[in-house]
């Protein structure tokens, strides 16, 4: 019943996802050898994704033409590093391409200094809510427009077909653990949307609060704890727990039972050692998402207990993914080549950023896989579908499944 309940939501998104990428097709005609125009565009990459950028460049030679733009390379450390926003601003860029929600929000907020027609135009490869990092709501939600100087490429798979690959994975799956760090908006988004799923697929849920240094340094900020706080309908700092997982957990307990239980729960682990909240994930849960934003280490220490726990991991973005045992890998070539298209619509076409529909990659750039290794431990074999995360690394070519420009 579970399993068709949720194919039954991921058809319906794979239905919304082709009536958004129909439409008019936009024209890409490249610039004539004899004009000399050269765009300068910022480009901040934090994570050093080669391939990301590679998609770019490719793309951006596709459109513009060789010799018909000039990248700046920067970088942003914290949502509130305008400083190195203005340096590329200083430097001439026409247009800035970031990577990450923290270089989103500064970018966004640098921008807003200038007056609407001179505001540098922003183009996200790296967060999946755009519109909830600005702090705003899309001004047409059906099209995902924004409707200020800022559009983008969403890099990750549906929650939905995420759940789907969670399912597959795990023989019984009754109880999911949700890691995260609240000062992570991709990954509060997320969370809400995987909740609403496991909640219409009657699986239980419960957040554990793994917090980063930088959560940690937030939260001594009074203006900062607020704006984490209220950066969700739900606080993000408080952990939720549905009722259909202590029920599962607990069938013995009556609601009075469960409710004290809930309460104590979120108790034990509000000051709780990293260990502790981990191992307690892994003992409660059928399976743990681990939501994006985690460094390697932590990614693979939670993906190290969960194995040693015979527990099945989803890793929700390229970090995680590597370590856990399952994920829905996205090329970032896919991502890179989509964000050099709209930035060929916005300084050749004049096309207003706050009028283009922030996009997702492209189907076939989602590729199922599973760590050979791990799944071993648990005795676990996968369809033809899913690939061996290892094997596939070395062999896949950035871009195979990439629509590109002249031959879509």
């Amino acid at each position: 019943m579970k399993k068709k309940i949720v194919s039954t939501v991921i058809a319906a998104a794979l239905v919304a996802a082709c009536f958004s990428a129909c439409g008019k097709k936009t024209s890409y005609k490249p610039l004539e050898k004899d004009d000399d125009t050269v765009y300068t565009i910022g480009l901040v990459s934090d994570s050093g994704n080669e391939d990301m950028e590679t998609g770019f460049n490719d793309a951006l030679t596709d459109t513009f033409g060789k010799g018909h733009f000039n990248i700046i390379k920067g970088s942003c450390t914290s949502k509130n590093d305008t400083d190195s926003i203005q340096s590329l601003i200083d430097q001439g860029s026409q247009l800035i391409v970031i990577e990450n929600w923290k270089a989103l929000d500064a970018a966004y907020t640098q921008t807003q200094a200038s007056s609407d027609d001179d505001k540098i135009p922003v183009v996200s490869t790296g967060v999946g809510d755009i519109a909830g990092t600005l702090g705003i709501e899309y001004n047409d939600a059906d099209n995902r427009t924004t409707g200020v100087n800022v559009t983008g490429v969403i890099p990750y798979p549906s929650v939905s077909a995420q759940l789907s690959e969670m399912i597959e994975a795990t023989k019984k799956l009754r109880r999911v653990g949700i890691i995260y760090s609240p000062e992570n908006r991709d990954a509060v988004k997320n969370n809400r949307i995987l909740e609403n799923y496991l909640t219409e697929a009657g699986i239980g849920y419960r957040e554990y609060i793994l917090p980063t240094s930088s959560y940690k340094s937030l939260m001594k900020n009074g203006v900062e704890a607020q704006a984490i706080k209220t950066s969700d309908d739900e606080d993000p700092t408080e952990p939720q727990i549905s009722d259909d997982f202590s029920k599962s957990l607990y069938p013995g307990f009556d609601d009075s039972e469960l409710l004290d239980w809930e309460k104590q729960a979120k108790k034990s682990l509000k000051n709780a050692s990293d260990s502790k909240i981990i191992n307690t994930a892994v003992k409660q849960c059928d399976a743990i998402y681990i939501s994006s934003g985690f460094d390697e280490k932590t990614a693979k220490r939670i993906a190290r207990a969960a194995k040693n726990g015979d527990k099945v991991t989803y890793g929700s973005d390229a970090v995680s993914g590597k370590q856990a045992l399952v994920t829905l890998w996205a090329d970032p070539y896919d991502s890179g080549y989509r964000a050099g298209e709209m930035a060929y619509q916005i300084l050749v076409n004049k096309q207003d950023p706050g009028d283009i529909s922030v996009s997702y990659q492209s189907d076939g750039s989602f590729q199922k896989l599973y760590n050979g290794s791990y799944a071993e431990v648990l005795g676990i074999t996968f369809p033809k579908s899913f690939n061996e995360y290892s094997a596939f690394m070395k062999s896949y070519v950035p871009g195979t499944h990439t629509d590109k420009v002249g031959t879509k």
